[in-house]
């Protein structure tokens, strides 16, 4: 054959080539420029060319232009085009305003009766286009609904059922029909809605396969990677469903399973947008609709599909839409939003997941043998059976305990937190969480998944103790849930057998891991018997016997469960010095075993005392260096209160390591301390150990070690050595060996002496200065004469206290002399005649607060709390009135000497305060000045505290300017100020809050009201820390004792009724005795201050101390205080004036007239 004319191509197979139609018409969007051009577009033809497709996506871009045209003017013109368009039709006879409907509609229900898909999906898609056009304005209303009409008419429904039951692979069907229902469902707030879900047979057809149908992962075209799926159609469309449909609408749709599992199932293929629509309407629109019965939301949440929503921890984008970004800054990622969802779905009980409310029941079988436990009225010898002992509670919220056998807490910390949460809020599922989780063992590993599970078997057992989980109803406790507690206490995976594994490898994070579980366990356990132990108090006589035995079972599974303590014990001995974490970890838990587990711990030998003296030697050398201080310390701690219940502790042994003992070497390390817990400890185990050589009460041994703590108070010119120790530590253990001995020598020396002990005071303090005059001829042979004149100074000191703390003077004298005559260098035998200079800190310090201790070379009693205040002084000494004014006024300008910080701490800002209250004019005037001056320089600082000192003087300067100018400050306001000061350069003061609150009431303070305010503020009102109460009226009565110092003080006092609260706080049975010195001394100051007549005729303050003498137990200085008080009241008292109060009735009673003491 002739090859074809014009062609080119020699192969003999030549490729057709595509016939293109140059006849076709292509009309633009901008040729519709009129409504008669828009109607001859549309106009039916049963021409199924290209013309009619262009027609329709002609009308298509025109409907799009109309919405995202960005000319406003064009975009008018073309809308107004659309509905002349639609308003100048012909209206039929049936239908309304439909020509323009019934040609598109005509169309294309020919497209779909001739199979032409192409057409059919074109006209489905002009038909969205237009309902989302005209549903964005009002003018459109009408015509939109009667379209809507028109799409629900049943020869319309009959061609979407059509297109809707195609193949599944035929989603260019499909997908045009689901945006059509779901722009029929939104049009005009859903006034659609309900006509759509009354034809479900048609709507919701196959919606649960379409929920189903993703896009192929075959096809890899551009174009249709960029195209959603049939399953993002039709979650479009159930969305708008579920948002737009009423209450009862929506409940029916959800009550269709299948269609509510759909939709969650796979979720980890869909992309982030639709994952995030999708879990914020099921929590906004199903779980917190309030319409929606909690019973229909526990159907709906499933643990299957919970467990598909669980699948987003693994998150890292859909393959239905090209992965956007997976982390929104505003939103959070796909697995924190999934976990926020869970989270509040499976915690919430008003979600209907999770039954709060019933959470359990106690299945107790009556049929078998034994006692129904609730109501038990049986004697308190009744045996209970073993099987019952292993009765569980029925879980009631099976549905989490499916789902959380699904998750993987130890490879995730999301899902590790949702389990948690979940425990918490049903504890019941904690032990059936582990029973059923076979899955991983505990077997020791050092891998990420084992790391993972210590984790969250750690965190489980941290979890706080709910009374459901111990059915604790206020009445009884239950066997039927021992091995239910024990679970949630050490879990099944935690078995004796691994855990003593985990304690025997050589990996020390192992160790650690295991170690901070069996902690979390122990305090645990200390929890659940403390509520126990409450049930007891609260149960009647007849179950409280049964709650007892039930207390016993625990403790004895628990004790079952436990690992034996050698391998703690291992630990803690090989334990390298670096690891300080698992040295600290290992020495609680043995605490721990001693507190609640002595039968098992007393089953181990081991000798608390080489430890704890090692941990004296090792904390008191490193003690200046911050590292690792903290663990050390913790250390301690735990070692002392093993040492509390230990029995057999050698107190004075001493190891290779040291020259002391163990009790030496408390002494030694007590001077180093800084940290109050450890202080408090250290005071209540030495008096301990005192008690248990020597066999006598606990609380002689406290006074006598509170005495010698006193002593060891550092001063400028003298500390304490290592010598000291080693001679205290000597006397002790000679004391101990040979106790007979030396209270025999004691008791002939006062025979001797010819004087008797007194028996109110302890006499330990006796025996030990036998000791000590006994060593002392030895002391300067074997010592250094540095050694020797510092042991001697501290000889001094502990004399003279011994004195001061009412042990017996006249004995102290002999030892004293005694000691002298064995001392033969000049300075000691100096000391031991007079009283040191350092000896008036000391006095000092015995009026200070025991609980301020908190260094030794802070000013203040060393031994703080251990100081027994109680004991009676043998001598009465009133307090000293008030010091005169200073003519010179240093505190005008010492300020400047100084910087900020230096000024504040050293008190100088509070003398040039108190210059305010100068009973001279000229001197008020230049401390406002310099006041002024003064709050310059501190603003421009950089000292630390700076803002509330600066408010605190500039509020003072504001109240001096407002007070008059004729008459001074009173002195409370004054050292009010000047004590403020203080406060507020230490944040960590007790009054640091309640100061900073009176700071900010105003700028100006109310003087006359100053002394109430404090007053109710400290005595009426809860203390800012716990337990500092005492401290807070202590700082109180200092303040108002230094307040008053004229007579104008004292009737300021009167006016804001100070006396009368703080005479009724005198009458407290449980006030401690420096509380009372403070008061009685306030009492003295008012009498200073020309206040005997106001106490007496405003307070009857002489009947008032007759009857506080009458019902308290005074003895020794107390009473000689309190009589010294009424007889200052009687002779400077205004006896004119009393006499006329009293009618002349207190004349004889008081005998005033012969009772007159000059000023």
């Amino acid at each position: 054959m002739k090859r074809r004319n014009g062609s080119t191509d020699e192969s003999p197979h030549s490729k057709r080539q595509k016939r293109t139609e140059e006849h076709s018409v292509k009309v633009g969007i901008e040729q519709i420029s009129n409504t008669r051009h828009l109607h001859d577009l549309l106009a039916f033809s049963q021409e199924k060319g290209p013309s009619t497709r262009q027609n329709i996506r002609t009308f298509k871009d025109f409907l799009n232009s109309i919405a995202s045209d960005v000319d406003v003017g064009l975009q008018t013109s073309r809308r107004k085009i659309l509905l002349d368009y639609l308003t100048a039709l012909p209206t039929s006879q049936d239908d309304g305003p439909r020509t323009f409907a019934f040609d598109l509609i005509k169309t294309w229900s020919f497209a779909a009766q001739s199979n032409d898909e192409g057409l059919f999906s074109s006209i489905t898609a002009v038909l969205v286009d237009f309902l989302s056009t005209v549903s964005h304005d009002i003018e459109f209303q009408e015509v939109g609904r009667n379209f809507c009409n028109l799409l629900l008419h049943k020869d319309q429904l009959k061609i979407l059922e059509r297109a809707l039951s195609a193949q599944k692979s035929k989603d260019h069907l499909i997908a045009p029909c689901l945006r059509l229902l779901t722009e029929l469902v939104l049009f005009d707030g859903g006034f659609a809605a309900q006509r759509v879900y009354r034809n479900k047979d048609v709507t919701f057809k196959r919606l649960d396969t379409f929920l189903s149908l993703r896009q192929d992962a075959a096809v890899t075209g551009s174009k249709s990677q960029q195209k959603p799926s049939i399953r993002t159609h039709a979650l479009r469309y159930l969305f708008a469903n579920l948002r737009i449909q009423d209450n009862a609408t929506k409940i029916e749709i959800l009550a269709q399973g299948r269609i509510f599992r759909s939709m969650f199932q796979d979720i980890k293929g869909d992309h982030t947008s639709l994952i995030r629509e999708m879990l914020a309407l099921a929590e906004t629109e199903i779980l917190q609709d309030e319409t929606v019965p909690r019973r229909v939301k526990g159907r709906l949440f499933t643990d299957h599909v919970l467990g598909c929503i669980a699948t987003l921890y693994t998150y890292s984008g859909g393959s239905d839409i090209p992965q956007d970004d997976l982390h929104d800054q505003n939103q959070g990622s796909v697995p924190e939003v999934a976990h926020a969802f869970l989270l509040s779905a499976c915690t919430n009980p008003r979600y209907g997941i999770l039954h709060k409310e019933d959470s359990q029941t106690w299945e107790l079988d009556r049929e078998e043998d034994g006692v129904d436990f609730r109501n038990t009225q049986q004697e308190p010898n009744v045996t209970f059976p073993p099987k019952r002992r292993q009765k569980r509670a029925v879980v009631r919220n099976s549905t989490l305990a499916s789902f959380l056998q699904t998750t993987r807490p130890y490879a995730d910390n999301l899902q590790r937190r949702l389990v948690i949460a979940v425990f918490e809020a049903a504890p019941e599922l904690v032990p059936d969480y582990f029973v059923k989780k076979r899955s991983f063992s505990f077997e020791p590993k050092l891998t990420a998944t084992w790391v993972g599970f210590a984790t969250f078997l750690l965190s489980t057992i941290q979890l706080p103790v709910d009374r459901q989980t111990m059915n604790w109803d206020g009445h009884s406790v239950h066997f039927s849930l021992i091995s239910d507690i024990i679970e949630s206490l050490l879990p099944l995976p935690l078995s004796p057998k691994v855990i003593s594994k985990c304690l025997n490898q050589n990996v020390v994070i192992i160790k650690f891991f295991v170690i901070k579980i069996l902690i979390a366990a122990f305090d645990k356990f200390a929890q659940v018997l403390r509520h126990f132990r409450l049930v007891i108090q609260e149960s009647q006589d007849d179950s409280r016997e049964v709650s007892k035995m039930a207390i016993k079972e625990l403790v004895q599974q628990f004790d079952q469960r436990c690992p034996d303590m050698s391998h703690v014990i291992t630990i803690f001995r090989t334990c390298s010095p670096q690891a300080g974490m698992l040295r600290e970890a290992s020495a609680r838990l043995l605490s721990l075993y001693y507190q609640y587990l002595p039968l098992k711990a007393l089953e181990q030998k081991f000798d608390v005392s080489l430890a704890l003296s090692a941990a004296f030697n090792d904390e008191t050398a490193v003690l200046d260096q911050h590292e690792q201080s903290g663990l050390r310390a913790l250390n301690i701690d735990h070692l002392i209160n093993i040492a509390r219940f230990s029995p057999d502790i050698r107190w004075w042994q001493k190891s290779d390591r040291s020259a002391l003992s163990l009790f030496g070497c408390g002494l030694k390390y007590y001077t180093a301390l800084t940290a109050d817990s450890t202080i408090h400890a250290i005071q209540e185990l030495l008096p301990n150990a005192l008690s248990e050589s020597f066999s006598i009460e606990s609380n002689h041994c406290s006074r006598h070690l509170a005495v010698l703590f006193s002593s060891f108070l550092q001063t400028n010119d003298w500390q304490p050595i290592d010598a000291l120790f080693e001679f205290l530590d000597g006397c002790f253990t000679r004391l101990s060996k040979k106790a007979v001995k030396y209270h025999q020598d004691r008791l002939e020396l006062l025979a001797a002496m010819k004087y008797q002990w007194d028996p109110s005071t302890e006499y330990l303090s006796g025996d030990f200065l036998m000791v000590i005059m006994e060593q002392w001829s030895f002391l300067p042979d074997s010592r250094p004469m540095l050694e020797v004149e510092n042991i001697t100074h501290w000889l001094s000191q502990y004399l003279y206290l011994l004195e001061y703390h009412n042990v017996d003077a006249r004995f102290v004298q002999h030892i004293r002399g005694e000691i002298k005559g064995k001392t033969k260098n000049k300075q000691c035998r100096r000391w031991l005649s007079h009283v040191p200079k350092s000896h008036h800190s000391l006095h000092s310090a015995r009026s200070q607060q025991p609980a301020e201790r908190a260094s030794p070379s802070r000013k203040g009693l060393p031994g703080g709390s251990a100081v027994k205040e109680d004991i009676p002084r043998q001598g009465w000494k009133p307090p000293s009135p008030p010091l005169p004014e200073d003519e010179d006024h240093p505190g005008l300008g010492k300020w400047r000497l100084l910087d900020i910080g230096e000024a504040v701490a050293d008190g100088s800002i509070g003398e040039l305060i108190l210059c305010l209250c100068s009973k001279y004019p000229e001197i008020r005037k230049q401390a406002l000045s310099e006041l002024r001056t003064w709050i310059g320089r501190l603003q421009a600082s950089q000292y630390s505290e700076r803002e509330p000192i600066y408010l605190l003087t500039g509020e003072l300067v504001e109240t001096a300017d407002d007070w008059s100018t004729e008459k001074p400050l009173p002195y409370i306001v004054g050292m009010l100020a000047a004590e403020s000061c203080l406060v507020l350069s230490n944040p960590l003061h007790n009054l640091y809050a309640k100061v900073n609150k009176f700071l900010n009431k105003g700028p100006v303070w109310n003087v006359k009201k100053i002394p109430s305010y404090w007053v109710e503020q400290i005595l009426m009102h809860p203390p800012s820390i716990d337990e500092a109460h005492y401290k807070e009226v202590g700082w109180l009565l200092d303040l108002l004792i230094a307040g008053l110092r004229t007579a104008a003080d004292m009737e300021l006092y009167r006016r804001c009724h100070i006396l009368e609260r703080l005479l009724s706080l005198l009458m407290s049975p449980l006030l401690p005795n420096w509380i009372q010195e403070k008061l009685l001394a306030l009492l003295f100051h008012c009498v200073y201050a020309d206040g005997s007549t106001t106490l007496v005729t405003r307070y009857s303050i002489l009947s008032w101390i007759r009857c506080y003498m009458a019902r308290s137990n005074f003895i020794g200085s107390q009473k000689v205080a309190w009589a010294d008080l009424e007889q200052r009241c009687r002779h400077q008292c205004d006896v004119e004036r009393v006499d006329d109060w009293s009618g002349g009735k207190l004349r004889d009673t008081l005998d005033i007239e012969t009772m007159r003491l000059d000023p």
